[in-house]
C-alpha cells in the first residue's frame, strides 16, 4: 500500500552563481532569478530589485515578470523566451495560476524546470503568494509549486523528483482512495512534513484532509519503532463530527513514508476525541478499513 518512486534524481539546478542565498526582503526588494552560466554549465542566480508593494497582488507579479525579463547584469539571461507568451494571470488566495500560451508546451523538460523554479522562487517573494502554478496551451501540469519545493542552499542543489502514493477523501462516499501526488524536493526522498504540506496545497481541493483548511504544526519522528507525532491546527470553528476519515487520510498518507508505521495526530495540542472523532486516539496504523472497497 505504499510507494515511494524517484521519478529524475538527476535534475539539477545549480544555484551558486550569486551565492545562491535570498536577501532579506527590505522596502520591496525581492530576489528575481535568472538564467547564467558558467563553468558548470546552465544555472539559476537571481538580481535584487525594488518593486512597489502598493500594488495590488496581480500588478506587483506583472511587475516581476516584467523584471525577470530584462536582467541588469550583463551576464545573465531571461529565463522567459521572446517567444514566450504571458496570456493571463489568475489569483486565487495565496495560488498564481499563470497561462502561457504553446510556447512553454514546447520548452525542452529541463528548460521548462528551470523556469518554473525561477517563476516560482520570485512571485514567492510577493506577499500573500504561497503556490504557483503554471500551465501551457495544452500542457497543463497538476503541480501547485511553492519555495518548499525549491530550496536554496549555498552550494549546489539537487532537485529530485518523486511520486508518493497519499489518501484523500472521496466526499461522495466518505470514504479514501489513493492518489499518486508528485512532490519536488532537494531531500533523498519527502518528508512527513512536506508530504502534509503538499497535500494541503490546494493540489487536492476539497478531497484535502479537513478541505485543506488545516495547518502542519509539528512533525515529530518517525521513532526507530516507526511511530511518528502530528501536531495539527484546525479552526475551531470548522464542526469535525463524523470526519473520522480525514484524520485516516493523515494517517495513512503519513504512512507512504519511509519508517513510518504508526501516527498519532494531535488537533490543537488535543486528542481527536476533543472534537467529536471516533476511533482515532493514540498510535493508528494504516487504515485499509477507511479505502472505497474498490481500492482495497
Amino acid at each position: 500500500m505504499r510507494r515511494i518512486l524517484p521519478l529524475a534524481l538527476a535534475l539539477c539546478l545549480l544555484l551558486s552563481a550569486c551565492g545562491a542565498r535570498v536577501p532579506d526582503e527590505d522596502d520591496g526588494a525581492r530576489a528575481v532569478y535568472y538564467l547564467t552560466s558558467g563553468e558548470t554549465g546552465r544555472s539559476l542566480g537571481y538580481e535584487v530589485t525594488s518593486f512597489d508593494e502598493t500594488r495590488t497582488v496581480e500588478e506587483q507579479i506583472l511587475d516581476v515578470i516584467g523584471a525577470m525579463r530584462e536582467p541588469l547584469n550583463e551576464n545573465d539571461a531571461s529565463l522567459l523566451g521572446e517567444d514566450l507568451v504571458l496570456r493571463e494571470v489568475q489569483v486565487f488566495g495565496s495560488t498564481v495560476v499563470l497561462h502561457f500560451d504553446q510556447g512553454y508546451d514546447q520548452l525542452p523538460t529541463v528548460d521548462r524546470s528551470l523556469l518554473d523554479a525561477g517563476l516560482t522562487l520570485s512571485l514567492t517573494g510577493i506577499d500573500g503568494v504561497g503556490y504557483v502554478r503554471i500551465v501551457g496551451e495544452n500542457l497543463s501540469p497538476a503541480e501547485f509549486h511553492s519555495a518548499a519545493s525549491f530550496l536554496l542552499d549555498d552550494g549546489d542543489l539537487r532537485l529530485s523528483s518523486f511520486e508518493v502514493d497519499v489518501y484523500p477523501v472521496d466526499r461522495e462516499t466518505g470514504l479514501l482512495f489513493p492518489y499518486s501526488l508528485r512532490i519536488v524536493t532537494e531531500r533523498d526522498e519527502p518528508s512527513p512534513f512536506l508530504v502534509l504540506q503538499e497535500m494541503v496545497s490546494g493540489k487536492l481541493g476539497v478531497s484535502a484532509p479537513f478541505d485543506g483548511r488545516m495547518d502542519v504544526r509539528i512533525i515529530q519522528g518517525p521513532t526507530d519503532e516507526g511511530n511518528l507525532r502530528a501536531e495539527l491546527y484546525v479552526p475551531v470553528e470548522m464542526d469535525l463530527t463524523g470526519r473520522e476519515c480525514d484524520v485516516y487520510a493523515i494517517v495513512n498518507s503519513l504512512c507512504s513514508c519511509r519508517g513510518v508505521e504508526r501516527v498519532t495526530v494531535l488537533i490543537n495540542g488535543r486528542a481527536p476525541s476533543s472534537r467529536g472523532l471516533v476511533g482515532c486516539d493514540g498510535p493508528l496504523g494504516f487504515g485499509a478499513s477507511y479505502l472505497r472497497q474498490a481500492d482495497q
